[in-house]
């Protein structure tokens, strides 16, 4: 069983011959890695994944290019100063061991520019990132599962353009504007996901945080209203392109109020599904037939500062909770940031994936 067979067989929610692995990973981790197994990605960005025996391939373009932008000088515009092509201003921070993304100030955040500004041509914008996927797809599409990956999608594209405080505001004060940024931000990514599925792609990845630690992270009927119907028109519009296209979505947090909703719109993958936030047993009990989980080994503390005896125990934890009945891929619950153990619990993370993914699960080490 291949790498593509294998997914869309867990998708299913059959067992497979193995578990599906991933991994999410900093840029300065992947260097890293890069340079550990003498490779250049700039030749070919999909190699590293593929090095590591991961079932998936993809990538992230549109709004959460945002994130990467502190990371190309052609975006900077002061000391740790970057701003990308929408004008999200950003600040690289860096730390003992990495650097990440803070926002400093969001082009919107006086509405009086909003009239003056020329939304680009997201085909244009991105046609850098479609013609890669286009070459991933036609070199190895028949061997991995190929997902097309449009995070940051609208509710989150929608406040790094205007702020977090002005849009909750706007929702109750200026209506007509979050309606109107919510629908650009929206045609944008559905443009773009449009692209990826008449390509060929075999999920794709949506995705808006809309959960925090304690629950949701905005007013329910806020996140019904304004932000559920236009998730559901989203993936109608993939759906008439291919229906059997799989539709992931991404949010952090405590997220079961939630997921009655997102089964509702036809969303058929959850990532990341926080550990530390959620009874996860208790959701794939109730879940587990309906819903593929897409993560979660923990990455506040296990990945980036736990020791490899405490990997190894988590990627068992999560398999055997997960995996059973299929409906999981193995991943992290989100980015493994640079820290002093980071490296060797990769290692210690794949070891045990290739330890315990085996069908029928076999947890003794």
């Amino acid at each position: 069983m291949n790498s593509k067979e294998r997914v869309l067989y867990t998708i299913n929610h059959v067992e497979p011959d193995k578990v599906p692995i991933d991994i999410w990973l900093a840029p300065e981790i992947s260097n890293e890695l890069s340079n550990f197994f003498k490779i250049d990605l700039s030749s070919e960005p999909y190699l590293l994944p593929k090095i590591m025996n991961n079932d998936v391939l993809y990538s992230h373009i549109g709004f959460c290019s945002v994130f990467n932008s502190i990371y190309d000088d052609n975006n900077k515009i002061g000391d740790n100063m970057y701003m990308d092509l929408w004008g999200i201003k950003c600040k690289r921070v860096s730390h003992k061991y990495g650097s990440y993304c803070e926002f400093v100030e969001h082009p919107f955040s006086d509405i009086k520019k909003y009239d003056s500004f020329k939304w680009p041509n997201p085909v244009e914008v991105e046609k850098n990132n479609l013609d890669i996927y286009k070459e991933v797809i036609d070199k190895d599409g028949k061997d991995y599962a190929i997902i097309g990956g449009v995070g940051c999608t609208m509710f989150e594209a929608s406040w790094y353009l205007r702020g977090f405080e002005q849009l909750l505001t706007d929702f109750y004060l200026n209506r007509d504007f979050a309606v109107e940024l919510l629908d650009r931000t929206m045609n944008y990514s559905l443009t773009i996901a449009k692209e990826l599925v008449k390509m060929g792609v075999d999920i794709i990845f949506f995705g808006d945080d809309i959960g925090c630690e304690q629950g949701p992270l905005i007013n329910p009927k806020v996140y019904r209203e304004f932000i559920k119907p236009r998730h559901a028109y989203l993936i109608q519009e993939v759906k008439k392109i291919n229906k059997d296209v799989k539709i992931a979505f991404h949010t952090d947090g405590k997220i079961e109020w939630v997921l009655n909703d997102l089964l509702d719109i036809g969303i058929e993958i959850i990532n990341p599904l926080q550990p530390d936030a959620n009874d996860v047993e208790r959701i794939k009990k109730k879940y587990g037939k309906k819903l593929t989980i897409w993560g979660n080994v923990d990455t506040r503390r296990i990945m980036s500062t736990g020791s490899c005896s405490e990997v190894i125990k988590e990627v068992s934890n999560v398999i055997s909770i997960l995996s059973p009945g299929g409906g999981h891929i193995l991943t992290s619950n989100h980015i493994v940031q640079a820290g002093p153990n980071a490296l060797c619990n990769i290692f210690a993370y794949y070891w045990a994936a290739e330890k315990f993914r085996i069908y029928p699960i076999n947890l003794k080490i």
